[in-house]
């Protein structure tokens, strides 16, 4: 998944099978859900093929969840708009780019559920992101339940904790690190916690601007957004990620929107200011 991934186990003993299955985990999600692997589910489906997968079943009504619950800001159709910025390649291979306004479709009419499968009837998909939460989440209730100890897994900033880490502790020590390099926040977290950014994934596009990798699904273009950091803290890793991710994109209104669905945002602006959502640990 072009990151680093952190398996955490508190126990006396190196759990050396249960660390070897949540790196399978990783391994096989991303053979699964890749849209740089010719053969990945998500790479047949945007060739126009219909299929029927059990791990498609499970993750594109999650897709869709995320869609309604952000109005929209999650969209799992951006890939064109992605590509053309730049992003159709891996990270490290990027050269250039020309983004353009590249609105996604209504994922409700574009992916069809039909008796044989999963199709696109237009669009295409990337579920990169969303994955990479969830398998977070799928690792760290693994090795929770095999190690039977509490765990912590740190899909490259996408973290899911259970248990904790100390006794007495009611969680995990975390903390946030500002654009700056200092530490914008730390306190401790019961569930999931996840950073999203624009400062990192960017690239110089062929006519010398800025773009990044996250897209604006209402006008097809890289975020324009006052945020340039957003964490989430959520119950699941993977809806901490897609919150980070709607914040960030939509601004202060999706801030509020975040608030009215319990879920706690941590913002910083381009000047480094600090917006705190409620709920927030201080």
């Amino acid at each position: 998944m072009d990151t680093d991934v952190d398996l955490i186990v508190v126990a006396s003993d190196r759990p050396l099978l249960p660390f070897l299955e949540a790196r399978l985990l990783f391994q096989q999600q991303e053979a699964r859900f890749s849209r740089f692997l010719e053969h990945s589910l998500v790479s047949r489906l945007n060739r126009g093929e219909t299929i029927a997968d059990p791990w498609l079943d499970a993750v594109i009504p999650l897709t869709l969840q995320a869609w309604a619950a952000t109005d929209g800001l999650f969209n799992p159709l951006v890939l064109p708009a992605l590509a053309a910025a730049g992003y159709d390649r891996t990270f490290r291979q990027i050269t250039s780019g020309a983004p353009r306004p590249l609105p996604p479709p209504d994922p409700r009419s574009a992916i069809e559920h039909t008796p044989n499968g999963w199709r696109l009837r237009e669009g295409q998909l990337d579920l990169g992101g969303i994955v990479k939460g969830w398998t977070a989440d799928l690792a760290a209730e693994h090795l929770a339940t095999a190690c039977r100890a509490p765990a912590m897994v740190n899909a490259g900033g996408d973290i899911r904790c259970l248990g904790e880490e100390t006794p007495g502790l009611a969680g995990w020590r975390l903390s946030i690190e500002h654009p700056s390099g200092d530490t914008a926040w730390e306190g401790t977290i019961a569930h999931a916690l996840a950073t999203s950014t624009t400062l990192r994934r960017r690239w110089r596009t062929s006519d010398g601007r800025i773009a990044h990798h996250l897209i604006d699904p209402r006008t097809g273009l890289p975020a324009d957004s006052p945020y340039v950091q957003v964490s989430a803290i959520a119950p699941t890793c993977r809806e901490a990620e897609i919150w980070a991710k709607a914040v960030l994109i939509g601004g202060p209104e999706t801030l509020d929107l975040a608030a009215t669905l319990h879920i706690p945002t941590f913002a910083i602006d381009a000047r480094g200011g600090v917006h705190i959502g409620p709920g927030w640990p201080i």
